[in-house]
């Protein structure tokens, strides 16, 4: 896909605030995680039946919070919903972005685990949000109420930014305000991608 751009970082680095900002300029976006949390409830019996435990369910909702505690303790656990959700997830993602891609415009698509699980190279570039790992420890320890030990082992059970950072196609720094991350995800658009005349 000639115009497919795949955003990802480590948890807490940016990926939702590049895609409002880029939805905001008009861009069209696609998200994994909104796309997972569909397939969530759509098959949340199937989930509580998978880890024995209807406590998952909430007014026929998948308890994500439940779920999370998990899957973010056993690693097993997490590779066993994984297994069962990433086809699933591929399979929406690719049929929304063919539509995407004939319109010949630049398209955004949000994938936490763009390098961790190999599904989706070769179908479009990179674009990593970069936030160096004690920065992620502190948003995350504040964005979710976490304290350093759960946050930390929640930014281990992903590929380590370091290693992100050698295989991305693009880089954008997200390592200090949003009033600069927004300028430096302008910056990138108009003078990396050469894009921003498509939607002006």
């Amino acid at each position: 896909m000639q115009n497919a751009y795949f955003v990802t970082s480590s948890i807490a680095g940016g990926k939702s605030s590049f895609i409002k900002i880029v939805q905001n300029l008009g861009f069209e976006t696609l998200s994994a995680d909104t796309i997972a949390h569909e397939l969530l409830n759509t098959h949340a019996n199937s989930i509580a039946k998978m880890f024995h435990n209807n406590d998952l369910i909430t007014t026929g909702k998948i308890d994500r919070k439940k779920l999370g505690a998990i899957v973010f303790n056993d690693l097993n656990a997490k590779k066993k919903l994984e297994d069962f959700l990433h086809p699933k997830i591929k399979e929406v993602i690719l049929q929304k972005a063919k539509i995407s891609d004939q319109k010949n415009k630049a398209f955004f698509i949000e994938l936490p685990l763009f390098f961790e699980n190999k599904h989706y190279h070769g179908l479009g570039k990179s674009i990593l949000i970069y936030t160096p790992k004690e920065l992620l420890l502190q948003r995350l320890m504040q964005r979710d109420n976490l304290d350093k030990n759960q946050a930390l082992k929640r930014i281990q059970l992903q590929l380590d930014i370091e290693e992100k950072l050698k295989k991305a196609d693009f880089v954008i720094k997200n390592n200090s305000s949003y009033m600069i991350f927004e300028e430096n995800v302008l910056n990138f658009l108009k003078h990396t991608l050469k894009v921003m005349d498509e939607i002006l």
